[in-house]
């Protein structure tokens, strides 16, 4: 019976191992984890001015009574402009 573990184990590893130098499997299977689970596909963070009128992103909104736009993102992509080139 340990035998049969150990074989299991020993296969296991060698996936894994496998999987963990092979960048581009690596991107095959999380395509696949995104269409299997699409709410891994984007997020949705929260954008306003605090009171020094200095922006804030966060994933939670702001406090009752504080104006907000949503900002949805899609995964792996950068869609926060540098605050340094934000209109004032």
């Amino acid at each position: 019976m340990k035998t049969k573990y150990f074989i299991l184990l020993a296969i296991l590893a060698t996936a894994a191992l496998y999987i963990y130098q092979d960048e581009a499997l690596q991107k095959k299977l999380m395509g696949k984890a995104h269409q299997v689970v699409p709410e891994l596909n984007s997020s949705t963070l929260y954008k306003w001015q605090n009171s020094k009128g200095e922006w804030q992103v966060t994933d939670k909104p702001p406090a009752k009574g504080i104006s907000y736009t949503t900002v949805t993102t899609q995964d792996q992509i950068n869609v926060i402009s540098d605050p340094s080139k934000q209109k004032k």
